[in-house]
């Protein structure tokens, strides 16, 4: 007896693994990790057995293996080592580029990774170490160090944005009281585009925020995500508190300011 397979095609996968369909055909194309059926126009298919792979996938990554490792581990042909779980392998040669002031070189290697890993991984084992590393005490060029990677992330963030961003998803607001130049606020607001919400970002937030309730009914928005890495104010807080009462949205803190602010008016 013929017993029907389920096939999901690329988009659902994405769905169902979070992980986006950029990196899943570099997964194939360059590793061979998955090789997913095709229908006769060419579009990619996908079994459950390739939905339990990926996620077999991710499980390695999770442990520091880099994605170039993963297929002998997953074929069984080696055995996992303590020794294998280590950073991106991409981290290494993005920080000389830092210090050697080259902005396109990393550039290209944080797209490069924005491609081959998800993007909790590559907030993990890629970006978080390289702010670490530059952020270091002992570091005599911090300042110059974290304004060239600042300067790459934005540029490089703001236009994938653009693309990933889709009007047909959850509407959401990105707000941030600092300014549009930090990383971490075009960080978030990709994140969120990647998780299926369609954001809107206002940075550089100053003053009151009257107005703001007609943008929000406007676009639907009932989920605000406020970025940020230094302590708000009272009239700051004051004003969102307003905001969120007079919308009926849900408000969460995001980065350092989370636990600045953890608890604060229910939020």
């Amino acid at each position: 007896m013929n017993v029907e397979v389920k096939l999901y095609s690329i988009s659902e996968v994405s769905e169902l693994t979070g992980v986006n369909s950029v990196t899943l055909r570099a997964w194939q194309r360059r590793y061979g990790l998955l090789v997913p059926q095709r229908t006769p126009k060419g579009h990619r298919l996908y079994t459950d057995n390739d939905i339990a792979k990926i996620h077999d996938i991710l499980a390695w990554l999770d442990k520091g293996v880099s994605i170039g490792k993963v297929k002998p581990l997953l074929e069984g042909a080696v055995e996992h080592q303590q020794s294998d779980v280590e950073k991106i392998e991409l981290v290494e040669e993005t920080l000389s580029f830092i210090e050697q002031g080259k902005l396109q070189q990393v550039e290209n290697r944080l797209r490069e990774a924005l491609k081959l890993y998800p993007f909790k991984t590559l907030e993990e084992q890629f970006l978080q170490p390289i702010e670490d590393y530059i952020s270091r005490t002992e570091n005599p060029l911090k300042a110059l160090h974290m304004s060239i990677w600042n300067t790459v992330v934005v540029q490089c963030f703001v236009s994938i944005f653009g693309k990933v961003n889709a009007e047909k998803n959850t509407p959401c607001l990105v707000m941030s009281y600092a300014s549009i130049n930090n990383h971490h606020v075009w960080q978030q607001a990709l994140k969120l585009a990647y998780d299926g919400n369609y954001v809107t970002v206002l940075c550089d937030i100053s003053g009151k925020l009257t107005g703001l309730s007609s943008l929000l009914q406007d676009q639907q928005i009932k989920a605000m995500y406020i970025v940020g890495e230094n302590k708000l104010d009272n009239k700051q807080l004051a004003e969102i508190e307003s905001l969120i009462s007079e919308c009926d949205i849900t408000c969460e803190f995001i980065g350092s300011i989370k636990n600045i602010h953890q608890g604060e008016f229910g939020v």
